[in-house]
């Protein structure tokens, strides 16, 4: 059980931090550490790294979704879409320094949100017609019956990315971890 403890508190803080968020939409809506954590767990540790981050936005998922009225429908697959996208992109930057992990983290979030977005725009019959202004829309200010515009959301992702990776990064490049008994990379 000792083992597993920081496991579990791991996939605890970071289930609750995503369903907290849903509960309170107003408020920094969309500003969740997933994102930075499967980008640098990938970029930094491979495969490995992103197996907490990945099985705590899992379990979180259903709910929030639950929370937030919504069906189990093929459209819960779009930001896996965009999840896949940043993984596959931080495999380019897998062994980088410091600050190209930084900007590679940031360019994550745009692509997560150009994906799930664009995703979401055509599969959604409430943008009628599939045109370059419905496109835009989707991306800037979204369907009028919703009150948060979608450039806040990807503000908001965008604010976390660069705080979460920037954490992440501090700590795995200044506390006394090893991985596969190797000390990790000094900053570059």
């Amino acid at each position: 059980m000792q083992k597993a403890l920081p496991f579990l508190v791991f996939v605890i803080v970071l289930a609750t931090s995503r369903i907290l968020g849903t509960m309170m939409p107003d408020s920094l809506v969309n500003f969740q550490p997933f994102g930075a954590l499967v980008f640098c767990g990938m970029a930094v540790f491979g495969w490995r790294g992103i197996i907490l981050p990945a099985f705590a936005w899992l379990i979180s998922y259903g709910p929030t979704n639950a929370a937030q009225g919504y069906d189990w429908t093929a459209q819960m697959l779009v930001p896996v879409l965009g999840f896949a996208a940043m993984v596959a992109l931080a495999r380019l930057f897998k062994n980088s320094g410091t600050g190209k992990l930084f900007l590679g983290s940031l360019a994550g979030a745009l692509a997560f949100y150009l994906i799930t977005n664009t995703l979401s725009w055509a599969g959604d019959p409430l943008y009628a017609t599939k045109s370059f202004a419905t496109w835009f829309q989707a991306l800037t200010v979204g369907l009028p019956q919703f009150a948060i515009p979608t450039w806040v959301f990807f503000r908001n992702a965008l604010l976390a990315q660069g705080l979460f990776t920037g954490l992440f990064l501090l700590a795995t490049r200044t506390a006394p971890l090893a991985w596969k008994g190797r000390p990790l990379p000094a900053v570059s």
